[in-house]
């Protein structure tokens, strides 16, 4: 799915990524996805710079698993993503701790056509069945 990165589309990709894993029967994966792909959605929308027209502009590809789900966001910058230490008062800084945290894996690469891609898989855990 391709996104202009603003407010409403990272409210938008959190709520098909969480309907695609209600269809896809990953249920406990909800919370935490949702949670992932707004703080990635959010990290392109506050860090990376627009285009000459001011759009920031995202793919965000969902993709299942045999245990779980893979998502990603590629951006056309090709700044990395920095992890902060934030302060105890600080209201932000904490996006990429948070999903280096929920995630059962995590990345960042650099593709050859430029920008970069982060990525990270959410596993369910092994005592849940999947669909």
């Amino acid at each position: 799915m391709d996104y202009d990165v603003t407010p409403l589309s990272v409210r938008i990709a959190r709520t098909i990524v969480s309907a695609h894993l209600r269809l896809w029967g990953l249920e406990n994966l909800i919370d935490i996805g949702a949670l992932a792909i707004s703080e990635l959605m959010t990290n392109v929308l506050d860090h990376t710079r627009p285009d000459s027209e001011g759009r920031r502009s995202a793919r965000v590809t969902v993709t299942r698993i045999p245990d779980g789900v893979a998502l990603c966001v590629h951006d056309s910058d090709s700044a990395l993503p920095l992890q902060r230490r934030a302060g105890d008062d600080d209201e932000n800084g904490r996006g990429l701790q948070l999903v280096r945290a929920i995630a059962d894996k995590f990345g960042i690469s650099q593709p050859p056509s430029g920008g970069k891609d982060v990525w990270l898989t959410l596993l369910m855990p092994s005592d849940v069945p999947t669909a």
